[in-house]
């Protein structure tokens, strides 16, 4: 009884293992069999495809020599066909659109570019001491002193003083200065618009100056901007009101300011949104004159450049992307903006006081302004903003004309107006779209290949649908195939070295090496045969003959007066 477990385990390992080997075999003869189900429908694509000069490779019964032929002709035309396919899509990934001039363009309004002024001392020094002596000097006048520069330096902050700032601040106690954000004190200590304009016009018409000119706190320090998307206050950046349009019927398309002291001077487009990424175009200093002539390009796209990518078409619709602290519209200006903001949360975990304050995310400290200074070079790096492309309806203003007078001490200021009524814009249009690159594909391919939809639907269908039908359909049939196949031995090898198409017939035997089909009166084949032998001969004779300066004379061999027969029998061996 104790053998009993012992003869029972070695008889279920038998059965496991037979079960698993049967499940194997049954998936290799299945991939044989659907292998031979391939190479089936493989030899039917080519025999019934309509792909130009393919049944002629597959043909039963071509030459070799024909079939290389026309694989060479189709391999060619295949070549050719994708070389220009390539080049087709190059272009349409690189340059699908054309920009030309939009003539039925009939202007009722234009937008005046958006005009700031930076001074150069962006502070109020009486303003500033009296804020320090009240609240961080403590009524202390030496403290006072000591304290302020780094009050006046925040109206200007950017990346590149913020490491004077830092060391500024570091007479300042912390914990006094940790009151109030550094967005705050900067406000605190900023120049007033009063003390920044004396006198403005617009259209030709006299205006208040502070109301038409908001304060913006940006990498520039504080400015005065007319006709900004923005204003800024101490806790953020607010949108405006309506931008000031001019009208073909105005008097003057111009506006006229005077500043109070040596200032930066930036001339842009209402859309944008004004920061670093814009340079100044005029440095104005007390006494002069400076009159700029603009002239307005305005480059829209049409709604057909939507079904191109962002990368072919180089540019992003306003309402296409969404960006997180400008979600009004998209700009570039707003875009390269918060690329910097980003780097700058996430490399000091805070955002810089002269950028747009925003919720949740909280404002850079005095602390924090090693950090800041470290990475200033990583932040300000426009590299790493590639995602930002320009706005598909772009505005760029250009002067034409600037005069610059330096001595005019009774009428100094500066007039911006434009030279002439825009009058025409850009258009942005696809060229070369889907449907373009779709014909041309199909004319390509069906000039050099007969191709068209369908073919590429018939080859989906011989290689996947009817091979697995025929697997499970005609499984018997391609295994007897198969088998036959392998069983099949190889042909045999001629090794005589008689040219069998000079040779005898023998026994009635076709005198070719190719398989004929016997006809049906063989007197008249044998006469054929007969007399094409014999002009073979004699043609073969003669040329051999010619080689020779004196006839060569052949030996008898004992044959005598059969000489005929004998060269009928041996005529290949002749020299």
């Amino acid at each position: 009884m104790s053998y009993v477990p012992e003869t029972k385990m070695p008889q279920e390992k038998p059965e496991q293992t037979i079960v698993v080997m049967t499940r194997r075999q049954r998936l290799l003869e299945t991939l044989v069999i659907f292998r031979r189900s391939l190479i089936y429908q493989t030899k039917e694509f080519f025999q019934n495809s309509t792909l130009h000069g393919v049944r002629y490779i597959a043909e039963t019964g071509r030459p070799i020599g024909e079939k290389f032929m026309w694989f060479c002709f189709t391999s060619i035309g295949a070549v050719t066909a994708l070389v220009i396919i390539m080049s087709l899509w190059e272009k349409f990934q690189t340059n699908p659109t054309i920009t030309g001039l939009d003539t039925d363009f009939h202007n009722q309004n234009v937008v005046f570019p958006t005009t700031v002024v930076c001074p150069e001392a962006a502070f109020d020094h009486e303003t500033s001491y009296n804020e320090v002596y009240k609240s961080l000097a403590n009524y202390d006048a030496d403290k006072a002193q000591l304290f302020t520069p780094f009050l006046d330096l925040l109206t200007s902050l950017n990346f590149d003083n913020i490491r004077d700032a830092e060391m500024l601040a570091e007479a300042i106690p912390a914990e006094l200065l940790s009151e109030r954000s550094i967005r705050d004190w900067a406000f605190r200590a900023h120049i007033p618009c009063e003390s920044t304009l004396i006198s403005c016009k617009y259209r030709d018409e006299d205006i208040v100056c502070c109301d038409h000119f908001q304060p913006i706190y940006t990498e520039h320090g504080f400015c005065y901007a007319f006709n900004s998307r923005f204003m800024s206050t101490a806790t953020e950046d607010s949108k405006t009101g309506a931008p000031h349009d001019l009208y073909e019927t105005d008097k003057k398309w111009a506006l006229f300011f005077l500043p109070n002291s040596t200032s930066r001077i930036f001339i842009f487009s209402n859309e944008e949104y004004f920061g670093s990424d814009f340079n100044a175009q005029i440095d104005w200093t007390e006494g002069q004159l400076v009159e700029v002539r603009i002239s307005k390009k305005n480059t829209y796209t049409t709604d057909d450049a939507r079904q191109l990518s962002i990368g072919q078409r180089k540019c992003i619709f306003s309402d296409e992307v969404k960006l997180n602290y400008f979600p009004d519209a998209y700009t570039f200006s707003s875009c390269m903006k918060q690329c910097r903001m980003n780097k700058a949360i996430k490399l000091c975990k805070c955002n810089p006081p002269f950028y747009k304050p925003i919720t949740n995310v909280p404002m850079c400290a005095v602390k924090d302004f090693v950090c800041l200074n470290e990475y200033r070079l990583n932040i300000t790096n426009i590299k790493d903003c590639l995602q930002c492309e320009l706005s598909c309806s772009k505005t760029v203003f250009n002067i034409d004309k600037l005069i610059k007078v330096l001595d005019r001490p009774d009428a100094p200021g500066v007039l911006v107006e434009f030279l002439t009524w825009p009058i025409i814009r850009y258009k942005r249009e696809v060229l070369f779209g889907w449907v373009d690159l779709l014909v041309s594909f199909g004319g390509i391919a069906s000039l050099f290949l007969g191709f068209s939809l369908l073919s590429g639907v018939e080859i989906i269908y011989y290689f996947t649908l009817r091979a697995c039908c025929m697997v499970y359909k005609n499984r018997q049939e391609l295994y007897e195939i198969e088998q036959r196949i392998r069983h099949e031995p190889p042909p045999a090898i001629d090794l005589q070295l008689k040219l069998k198409s000079h040779a005898k017939p023998m026994n009635g035997s076709p005198s070719s090496a190719v398989l004929q089909v016997q006809p049906a009166d063989t007197q008249k084949l044998d006469l054929y045969h007969l007399s094409r032998q014999r002009k073979n001969e004699k043609d073969y004779l003669n040329y051999s003959k010619s080689l020779y300066r004196t006839p060569k004379v052949l030996p008898d061999h004992g044959y005598g007066s059969k000489k005929d027969n004998w060269q009928y029998d041996h005529g290949q061996y002749l020299p």
